[in-house]
């Protein structure tokens, strides 16, 4: 056999044993890490445990519950680190000025404890991914609240009470609670939760749009809508 021929099946064999082994590993130890995680940085500034949040003018924030209290901010490597506008006064967390449109892949997330017990928003939006027992209370002005729990962590939204005015909007994904509360003024909530008792007031061309719960008592006036699905 020529020597030309014998280094070609060797380069093959070589590069056969190579596919093998990559697919062996992949198997064990699933998907290779893309890259993209390394390209992002994480900063973490220690808050006090505070009972109330308070959000102004901001964007992309995520709420989730944690044993400690801190503000972890997610931002690309090669970028200046976005400043987060916060306060603590007394039991009270506010954060301000925080705009998506001007913080292009940089996202908030703020860890809170038990001890959370009332969320106010103005012109802002805020996901919640995971809270702790007990009952809470939102008031939603002008801003948007999604109620989305951690598919991977199983929370509990025993009560819930929600004001909502001024074009406010409120959604959730599918999960369960004990009771829901809302007040909507020109406001609409569009809820796929299932709920054993929702009860509250729509005015002010407000609307909902929920499944239906064990228990309902919602009035309205004439200019607002009540839907209930039976699914």
């Amino acid at each position: 056999m020529k020597t030309s021929k014998i280094i070609f099946i060797s380069l093959l064999t070589t590069i056969a044993a190579l596919i093998l082994v990559t697919m062996i590993d992949i198997r064990i130890n699933g998907r290779r890490n893309d890259g993209r995680q390394s390209d992002f940085k994480v900063n973490r500034q220690i808050v006090p445990a505070f009972k109330t949040l308070r959000v102004y003018s901001s964007m992309n924030i995520t709420l989730v519950k944690n044993d400690s209290s801190f503000i972890e901010v997610t931002y690309l490597k090669d970028s200046i680190a976005p400043k987060v506008n916060y306060t603590i006064k007394g039991d009270t967390l506010m954060v301000s000025d925080f705009e998506k449109s001007n913080h292009r892949n940089v996202s908030v997330t703020i860890h809170a404890t038990d001890s959370l017990r009332s969320i106010q928003l103005k012109k802002s939006n805020i996901n919640i991914e995971r809270i702790g027992p007990g009952k809470l209370f939102f008031e939603l002005d002008e801003s948007e609240l999604w109620l989305n729990p951690d598919t991977l962590v199983k929370s509990s939204f025993p009560v819930l009470d929600i004001v909502a005015k001024n074009h406010s909007r409120i959604n959730s994904s599918k999960f369960r609670i004990d009771s829901l509360g809302l007040v909507l003024q020109n406001s609409e909530a569009n809820l796929d939760l299932k709920a054993k008792k929702i009860s509250g007031t729509l005015s002010d061309s407000s609307k909902i749009y929920v499944r239906h719960p064990e228990e309902i008592s919602l009035k309205k006036d004439a200019t607002s809508k009540i839907n209930v699905d039976d699914y």
